[in-house]
């Protein structure tokens, strides 16, 4: 008999949308359709219960078997720097934490509905949002035969907790992590100081992976972690910076996955070299958009899938130093830029409507009664000419990574802002694992674009990490008290007419401290080869690579 499995999702069906020039209405749709999607359940559930299984045939939304056997290659943009489970940098594919998830696998994850469901445990859940349960599933072990238990998940997060350890999960972890209590060997209590409704889709954000506790207490540095895990997957060579191979472990906890005997990464940091690689039979898939993919998502043995989660495109604004410690400048940039040409630029394509808030038009917390600033162009330079009389000076550092796609996009940026009288705009590209360090870290810019979306699978986790005072994600160290507390309100409730009343404020705060530079909206897609199946997405759009298989020849539509 077969141990209990998680409940597995649909995955999006294939759009046929594989070209540049999608109408503006047919983006409209597609939008409206995403957003209604992926935001239907809003993420404020208080419990998690597993359900039996579907086949994964079927939660692809197809009528293949999945096939065990051959192997995959997954184009990343970048490396990781180690194998450190407590190094997370955002649940998007083709980003670092889709390697770790195939040697430790999610403890919890968020499905494409908001739902948060389990992987390496059995659920997450609480009855008040204060006092929460960690059921792992029982006998699991790490690969190295050590128990995978409640006690090695304690370790691992209170590592996170400890400021040495550099986590960026550090401040959220740190909140809770003396209050954990191990009931027994599968079950986990946390005891939160106040409700948050959102606590188990934060976990599956920030902290969803489990290493050996053996294998993190061998390791002197960061880089001497041996990658020891009880997910899909065990890493069998690394050649830092250009590839790794991966196996099937064999002893996974949901048998009979996964599928595939072998998972490759590889490392091509040029979009339009991954597209090629994939067009011509090299890899078996990428994630990007469809402005990238043009006429190359019509190749013979190509094809696309969106994953139907929005994402917002933004530039980080550094308020801890620099010109844009003043609102008025970060006003000054939406105003003097008009974010339609600014897409237009940057994806070659046409028909964009830039979001007029934080929140989607079709998101069931959309407040239109605060809109971000439009293009005034005579306003701008208004705003430009005060911090001029007040002594300012109007240098503006734009840090981005080495990208033909943000060439374009900052290129656009630098070109508007110094056609203002006054304003000195400059580039700087950094290689894109650099980029974190550059501009987080270092915070060595005034504006940083770090390219691609920031998908948000409902309300939270991401907005609290981006616009919090001590969010993970808040590049540019935004702090506002009142952003803070309306954030907790709108976690602490399980009312979705509370929450939105919360989130209405939170969008009123936003139009007017502009922490960030929100400049359009998008969907990712994959760019795959026809014969790909198992697709199913969690979190900001991660695929879950237990699923993964390959057809024996197309997949069926």
């Amino acid at each position: 008999m077969l141990p209990p499995s998680p409940p597995s999702i649909p995955a999006p069906t294939s759009t046929g949308l594989s070209a540049p020039g999608v109408p503006s209405g047919d983006r409209a749709r597609r939008l409206r359709r995403v957003v209604g999607r992926g935001l239907a359940a809003l993420a404020l559930s208080l419990a998690l219960a597993a359900s039996p299984l579907v086949p994964a045939a079927q939660a692809q939304g197809t009528a293949e078997t999945p096939v065990r056997g051959g192997t995959m290659t997954i184009i990343n943009g970048s490396d990781i720097r180690s194998w450190d489970p407590a190094i997370t940098s955002g649940t998007y594919p083709g980003g670092p934490m889709d390697v770790l998830d195939a040697v430790y696998g999610f403890l919890v994850y968020v499905d494409v509905k908001g739902i948060v469901t389990g992987g390496m445990a059995e659920g997450l859940t609480s009855p008040d949002a204060v006092t929460w349960t960690l059921k792992l599933r029982p006998n699991l072990r790490f690969t190295d035969g050590t128990p995978f238990d409640a006690e090695a998940v304690r370790f691992n997060w209170d590592r996170i907790a400890n400021p040495q350890t550099l986590s960026p999960a550090q401040g959220f972890v740190a909140a809770w992590a003396k209050s954990m209590t191990v009931v027994d060997a599968t079950t986990l209590r946390i005891t939160l100081n106040s409700p948050n409704a959102s606590f188990a889709a934060q976990v599956a954000e920030l902290c969803p992976f489990i290493a050996s506790p053996a294998a993190l207490k061998a390791a002197q540095q960061k880089t001497d972690i041996k990658p020891v895990g009880a997910g899909a997957f065990v890493l069998q060579n690394w050649n830092q910076g250009i590839s790794m191979t991966l196996t099937r472990n064999p002893d996974y906890w949901d048998q009979p996955r996964p599928y595939l005997d072998t998972l490759k990464f590889a490392i091509i940091p040029e979009t339009n070299s991954r597209i090629a690689t994939v067009v011509q039979g090299g890899a078996t898939m990428m994630a990007g958009y469809p402005f990238q993919f043009g006429s190359n998502a019509k190749a013979s043995g190509v094809a696309t899938r969106e994953i139907p989660i929005r994402g917002i495109y933004r530039g980080y604004f550094n308020q801890a130093k620099g010109i844009f410690t003043d609102p008025r400048a970060r006003e000054a940039v939406y105003e003097g830029i008009n974010r339609a040409r600014l897409m237009q630029a940057y994806t070659q394509v046409g028909g964009y409507t830039p979001p007029s808030s934080y929140f989607g038009t079709q998101s069931p917390y959309y407040d239109g009664s605060h809109p971000l600033p439009g293009y005034d162009p005579k306003k701008a330079q208004a705003a430009f000419d005060a911090m001029k009389r007040d002594g300012k000076p109007l240098d503006i550092r734009i840090v981005t990574y080495t990208n033909s796609d943000l060439k374009r996009l900052t290129g656009y940026v630098q070109q508007v802002l110094n056609s203002f009288d006054g304003v000195k705009a400059t580039i700087t590209e950094v290689d894109q694992a650099m980029l974190v360090t550059r501009c987080r870290q270092q915070l060595e810019f005034d504006l940083c674009f770090e390219g691609g979306v920031t998908v948000a699978n409902g309300a939270e986790p991401l907005i609290s990490n981006l616009l919090s005072s001590d969010g993970s994600f808040n590049w540019g160290q935004y702090r506002n008290p009142a952003m803070d507390a309306a954030l907790a309100r709108a976690n602490a409730t399980p009312d979705p007419a509370a929450a939105k009343a919360a989130y209405a404020e939170v969008q009123a705060i936003f139009a007017r401290d502009l922490p960030l530079y929100i400049f359009g909206e998008e969907t990712r897609f994959l760019l795959l080869r026809n014969n790909t199946g198992g697709i199913v997405p969690s979190n900001g759009g991660i695929l879950q690579k237990q699923f993964l298989y390959l057809c024996p020849d197309v997949c069926v539509k």
